[in-house]
């Protein structure tokens, strides 16, 4: 390679090393100042753009917080619901029932299935009173046959109770729905609560 070849590549390579100096001592600088200004002057104005498009307005406030927390509380008592866990009573479906026949006049029979709930561990049974619905569909309260305070209390496992009650002279003859309203103290407040229904045929006396 002679002289003349190499003198032309000599002096691109100083131009090259030349531009990127002067690239990296004054441009960059210059752009990088110009750019610090920028978002000094516009400083909210990106800083919302930016929070806004993320998301980040609504993430990180007291109201968005509260929001997260009240939503997750009605999933968790959507789910109580769903459980029976809302309740201070829970009953298995369709083991609880009426002794039968049953004519009119006579002592209903009430075998109930019931256990306490989670939520209901340190409540106790202060008083119960039947409810009896038939074609009018208005209850009609009954009675107990064994008069006096309650005497039982029931655990946290499921029992079969045996449950005498008088119900109201003059129940319609046919289809009958029984239920217990139950009045419960947890903690020192009163909580209700109710059985689940439970149907039986009224006979003619």
């Amino acid at each position: 390679m002679t002289k003349e070849d190499l003198l032309p590549r000599t002096r691109t390579v100083i131009g090259l090393l030349r531009d990127l100096f002067w690239i990296v001592t004054v441009v960059t600088p210059l752009m990088l100042l110009m750019l610090a200004g920028l978002y000094a002057v516009n400083r909210d104005w990106i800083v919302a753009t930016v929070r806004e498009e993320l998301g980040f307005e609504r993430l990180a406030t007291e109201g968005a917080v509260q929001k997260l927390a009240d939503q997750v509380e009605g999933l968790a008592q959507d789910v109580r619901r769903a459980t029976g866990e809302d309740r201070v009573i829970r009953q298995p479906q369709g083991l609880s029932y009426v002794e039968e026949p049953v004519k009119a006049g006579e002592t209903v029979v009430l075998w109930l299935t019931v256990a306490r709930t989670r939520l209901g561990k340190n409540c106790r049974l202060m008083d119960w009173t039947p409810l009896f619905t038939d074609a009018r569909n208005v209850p009609l309260t009954g009675t107990r046959l064994i008069k006096g305070g309650v005497r039982r209390q029931i655990g946290d496992s499921f029992e079969k109770l045996r449950i005498e009650i008088v119900p109201p002279a003059d129940l319609f003859p046919g289809r009958i729905e029984l239920y217990l309203v139950l009045d419960y103290e947890c903690g020192g407040k009163r909580v209700p609560d109710r059985t689940d229904v439970v149907p039986y045929q009224l006979l003619a006396g």
